[in-house]
């Protein structure tokens, strides 16, 4: 017998052996080695490949990394040679292949013979009977309008035959639902109603009925609306309930069972959300579509005609035929070509009273019914074409238990709020004492005209208001009579205090006369006191307008009105732009100061003051102030250069000697006669040089010596800057580009302002969350046994009023949670995520999708080039490249232009996204301020050249390190019918090529990779609500914020939903591959780097989220443990590789 290693080189060194008959063979003779592909990239493992393509014979794949791709590539393999030579020509494919351990698990059964099989059948499953909901309700006709509303507590059912009868709640499956709320009452709901294929119903309050008095600012169950429990009952029924809405995440934030913790059958479909993904606008259509309505002089709209113009560009006005606004009367008249919706009522709820809705209940009743009955008109109508758009189950799926986002909370959410006011309070009271302090500072330049030597505040209104008074009564008879009567009341009240004035009896008679007299004088003046006598007379009219005035609610002594968004603020902070000093221009915005060329002589100066009237006005510019300041700022633009010597430059005084002559008398000359002279022998106009190192100019503006610059815009050069204390700007002070120059009360108010900033922008977003607070009987009684269950404490839930499909992309859009940030240690407040803490006996499992967009995007590229994981040179950086060696696409971008590798990423998101040169070299100048426009365009041009690479005649993208995914991009957003490669989602009618031509292409580039991650999420949510049913795991999806997904798990159950999850990218990323034509898997990108096990929501689960409103972190301050963030392997170690509960022992 024939031992193995003696058959391998018997039949190895056959030549007859094909290089793949050669892989067959080494698989055979070493069946657990690792799978490389013909890049030296690591697939799956057998094991794991056979059960996730079981209908695919095993790829041509080594099972051992070669020493080299040269070594193992046959000369029959034609593709690879090109594969070579692109991969190559950016300098990869160094080094030897790193492998990770193989994984062996083994999976749940797969419905079918692929996994899209297996996903279409249990989607179909989880949907099959909210669908037939939604069908019975869209072909139903609506009954007729009950004849009068009952005007009783909580629900009332209408019958057919005009009776009515109280009900718990309605007892339809599928009814079209919408509340409405009196503002004045806060987050209580007022009425509502609903309609079912066969019946109406209306809910009214008790506040409505008779006056209630709140114990809460925030509602209890009790006061929320039931939709599928009686009153004072928390049993939920395993009944599958469907509720309609437009904007229906805002209904369902009053809606009672949604805030109890075990979950809900019931799911909530959102007309607004079909709307926007069958027909909806992008942000920018918007603008135009409303500037078609209402005549617009907006700069985008001139500015998106002219570019169409300038290119010649196939364009079309259909598209605003066929979409929208997103309220519910454009909605309706669009789709249903109804009459608009009277809206006239709303105003009761907006600005009455409960009174108000009383007296007009029948009415305000019947407008609520008529948004019900206008939502199932549109929902008949969308019904069907959204099937058409988006007909794989999966959309319908994902876009359900989307809408079950759930956020518990305890008594950390006040306490947070609470501490968080409490810091912004105090540091805003410090920021306005500084703030003070550099006011009054300032205000004593006006002593001696000193302002005028000051390089910031030189251009401040120091216009000094006198004390008026009337006239003297001499002309004013009438006056003179009350002024006699005023001395005589006078003269007796001293008579009368004289015997008890200490003075009387120590000055003699003629000093008390003398006193006499002085006062006679005094009450002589007081007919000429003006009723309204002038408001701080004496101080400057800038000062003056920071000082709030006596009968002002808010008065306080000084300039108390005082704050960072004052105009004159940055003036008196004296803040620097990379050692420039800032200036506002009216035209321009905020810029700074940059010297020119040279100083500018005496003669200058002079000559410029006479130019003419405006220039006048603006001579007042301090230049000597100014050229002092640059030289002890910044040396090096004066090292080397003289300013009064004869070897000056053009505009030196040797200059002027050689125009004017050398025998003129400067002293004797007359300025308007040096203007002439000057003007007749210059050879050309006069022009100031710019300088080729700085940013958003030069503008000249008038002042000598100088040039302005903008600051950098965030949107682009054409953006002028209204407050660089702004949040845009933040960064700036944090780098050093933006600091205070003279001064620690300036350079402490910048850094106050900044630890202000996040609370002040989101303050009233947290604080308006609506919490409902649940008493103890209405917790389960998993949650009230644990250990850690705190008897008074506070326990209770947020719903988040998320729209499921809320951008063109399908993408979930909520103004809190949905972009709510990480914690930084020096923003007020933004510890926000880590608030929201699970219930006694929970966990929060979730995990963040490894570069999701950025994979998506290069394996489009890769199956548009040879369909091999990794043959582009954006697939191999993506799944190849390392840190370490400088190989992964962020340090190579890094490399090309010359940023931080966290700027690079920037970079490279904003160009998969289908921004072009002009935005990276936006965004290369906020990089760097320093960066001159010319420098920002040639390196974004090469940048671009290098990565999307150059058109040719074909109009295909060739040479770069991206051009293949482009293509393949524009190929999908060329196409008559745009749709994602995955799921065959349909783009925006508004974006499809039939009625915008060419427009819009950077939009429908982006929607491709944009909307195929939607489709990513819509995959996950639906495999994990399978895999939650299928094994009874108690976990309830919670919330998806960026790319990150979270799972409201009981505690035992939090290794085997750590489990699914793995086994949910895995199945996710497999789909994606199988539909692009590559029936295999790297497995770098098979499972998740981690999955996270935690107590609270935050990036990583050992931040301890130290914050100024939370000095003490999160262990010491709010005892939040660790959690854990575990790898495939170490969820296998814990839960034996099994979804099925461990047998208790």
């Amino acid at each position: 017998m024939i031992s193995r290693p003696h058959l391998w080189r018997k039949l190895s060194a056959s030549n007859s052996l094909t290089w793949c008959q050669r892989c067959w063979l080494r698989s055979c003779l070493h069946p657990h080695q690792q799978r490389f592909n013909t890049l030296n990239i690591q697939m799956l493992a057998d094991v794991l490949h056979k059960q996730v393509f079981p209908s695919q014979n095993v790829p041509h794949t080594v099972h051992q990394p070669p020493l080299s791709v040269s070594s193992s590539v046959e000369k029959e393999d034609k593709d690879l040679p090109n594969i070579q030579a692109h991969l190559q020509k950016f300098d990869l494919l160094k080094g030897k292949s790193q492998s990770i351990p193989d994984v062996d698990l083994n999976l749940p059964k797969l419905f079918g013979q692929s996994v899209d099989e297996h996903f279409r059948h249990i989607a179909s499953e989880q949907i099959r009977d909210y669908k037939a909901m939604a069908e019975s309700i869209a072909k139903s006709s609506p009954p007729p309008f009950p004849k009068e509303w009952a005007c009783q507590k909580g629900w009332t059912k209408y019958k057919e035959d005009g009776s009515s009868q109280s009900v718990p709640f309605p007892d339809d499956d599928v009814v079209v639902f919408d509340i409405e709320c009196l503002m004045q009452e806060g987050n209580f709901p007022t009425m509502a109603t609903a309609l079912s294929p066969n019946h109406w119903y209306s809910w009214t309050a008790d506040c409505v009925l008779q006056d209630k008095l709140r114990w809460a600012a925030e509602p209890q169950l009790s006061d929320l609306i039931p939709m599928e429990t009686k009153r004072n009952s928390t049993a939920l029924a395993s009944k599958k309930r469907l509720i309609i809405g437009h904007n229906v995440g805002f209904d369902r934030s009053f809606v009672k069972e949604q805030y109890l913790i075990q979950g809900s059958k019931t799911r909530f479909l959102d007309t607004m959300s079909m709307h926007i993904a069958v027909c909806g606008l992008t942000s920018f259509q918007r603008i135009l579509y409303q500037s078609s309505i209402k005549e617009s002089s907006r700069k985008e709209v001139r500015e998106h005609s002219e570019r169409q113009k300038l290119f010649n560009m196939a364009a079309s006005e259909e598209w605003k035929k066929v979409s929208g606004m997103n309220n519910l009367n454009a909605v309706y008249q669009l789709h249903c070509k109804g009459e608009p919706l009277k809206k006239e009522t709303r105003d009761v709820f907006i600005k009455g009273t409960m009174a108000d809705v009383r007296n007009d209940f029948q009415n305000l009743m019947t407008y609520c019914a008529n948004d019900v009955l206008a939502t199932h008109a549109v929902f008949a109508k969308l019904w069907p074409e959204f099937l058409e758009r988006f007909p794989h189950p999966v959309t319908l799926g994902g876009m359900l238990e989307m809408g079950t986002a759930y956020l518990p909370v305890d008594s950390r959410w006040p306490r947070y709020i609470e501490q968080a006011n409490a810091t912004y309070d105090e540091c805003q009271r410090e920021l306005r004492k500084l703030l003070v302090s550099l006011a009054d500072e300032a205000c004593h330049l006006v002593d001696d005209d000193a302002y005028k030597d000051d390089l910031w505040l030189w251009d401040l209104d120091w216009t000094v208001a006198s004390f008026k008074m009337n006239r003297s009564p001499s002309s004013r008879p009438k006056a003179a009579v009350s002024d006699s009567e005023s001395i005589g009341r006078a003269n007796a009240k001293m008579d009368e205090e004289e015997n008890l004035d200490l003075l009387a009896f120590l000055e003699s008679e003629e000093e008390r006369e003398e006193r006499r007299q002085i006062v006679e004088r005094v009450y002589a003046t007081a007919s000429r006191l003006p009723k309204n006598p002038t408001f701080m007379a004496g101080y400057p009219a800038w000062y003056r307008e920071l000082c709030p005035r006596l009968h002002e609610d808010d008065w306080y002594p000084g300039p108390s009105n005082i704050s960072t968004q004052c105009r004159v603020t940055p003036k008196l902070m004296r803040l620097t732009w990379d050692g420039y000093p800032l200036h506002f221009d009216s035209a321009f915005g905020w810029g700074y100061l940059v010297p020119s060329v040279q100083e500018p002589t005496e003669l200058e100066l002079e000559l410029d003051r006479q130019d003419t009237e405006e220039e006048v006005a603006e001579s007042k510019f301090p230049v000597k102030a100014f050229m002092a300041f640059m030289k002890k700022s910044k040396p090096e633009l004066f090292q080397g250069k003289q300013t009064t010597g004869t070897k000056d430059k053009k505009g030196s005084a040797a200059d002027s000697a050689h125009y004017l002559g050398t025998h003129f008398d400067r002293q004797a000359i007359e300025p308007q006669e040096a203007i002439l002279h000057w003007d007749a022998s210059k050879p050309g106009p006069k022009k100031k040089k710019s300088n080729p190192n700085l940013g958003d100019g030069p503008h000249d503006i008038g002042l000598p010596g100088c040039l302005f610059y903008g600051i950098p815009h965030k949107d682009g050069s054409k953006k002028r800057v209204g407050n660089p204390l702004a949040k845009d700007y933040l960064h700036r002070v944090e780098d050093g580009t933006l600091r205070a120059e003279t001064g620690d009360h300036a350079n402490r108010a910048l850094l106050l302002s900044k630890l202000c900033s996040y609370w002040k922008n989101n303050q009233m977003r947290i604080e308006g969350q609506m919490v409902s607070w649940m008493k103890k009987a209405e917790l389960p009684k998993y949650v009230t046994k644990q250990q850690d269950f705190e008897e008074y404490g506070q326990y209770g839930a947020i719903v988040p009023r998320i729209a499921v499909a809320g951008t063109i992309t399908r993408r979930a859009v909520e103004p809190t949670w949905l972009t709510a940030s990480n914690a930084y240690p020096d923003r007020i407040g933004s510890e926000l995520k880590a608030m929201v803490h699970t219930p006694p006996g929970y966990h929060f499992v979730g995990a963040d999708v490894d570069s999701q967009e950025l994979w998506i995007a290069a394996i489009l590229g890769d199956a548009h080039f040879k369909k091999i994981h990794g043959c582009t040179a954006l697939g191999w950086m993506t799944l190849q490249g390392n840190k370490a060696d400088k190989t992964d696409l962020h340090s190579k971008t890094a490399e090309l232009a010359k940023v931080s590798r966290d700027h690079a990423k920037v970079l490279n998101y904003g160009r998969i996204y289908g921004a072009g040169q002009a935005f990276a070299e936006q965004l290369l100048m906020q990089f760097n301020p320093s960066t001159a426009p010319h420098q920002a365009r040639t390196t974004a041009r090469d940048m671009f050249k290098k990565t999307k690479g150059e058109r040719n005649r074909e109009g295909q993208w060739t040479g770069g390190s991206e051009s293949f995914m482009f293509n393949a991009l524009e190929k999908i957003a060329n196409s008559e019918k745009p749709t994602t490669p995955v799921l065959g989602c349909r783009i925006s009618k508004a974006l499809e090529p039939r009625y915008v031509l060419d427009d819009f292409l950077t939009s429908r580039v982006n929607w491709v990779v944009q909307s195929s991650a939607v489709d990513y999420l819509h995959l996950m949510l639906v495999s994990m609500r399978w895999l939650i049913d299928t094994y009874n795991i108690q976990a309830r999806f919670c919330i998806s914020i960026h790319d990150e997904v979270r799972y409201l798990v009981t505690s035992p159950d939090r290794y085997r939903t750590a489990l699914a999850l793995h086994i949910t990218n895995l199945l996710t990323r497999a789909i994606f591959a199988e539909r692009l034509g590559m029936a295999d898997l790297p497995q770098s990108v098979a499972f998740f780097s981690a999955v996270d096990v935690d107590t609270c929501l935050r990036k990583e689960v050992n931040l301890d989220c130290r914050t100024p409103s939370n000095p003490h972190g999160l262990a010491q301050g709010y005892s939040t443990p660790q959690g854990e963030a575990l790898n495939i392997h170490e969820v296998i170690k814990r839960t034996g590789g099994k979804l099925t509960k461990a047998k208790k022992t």
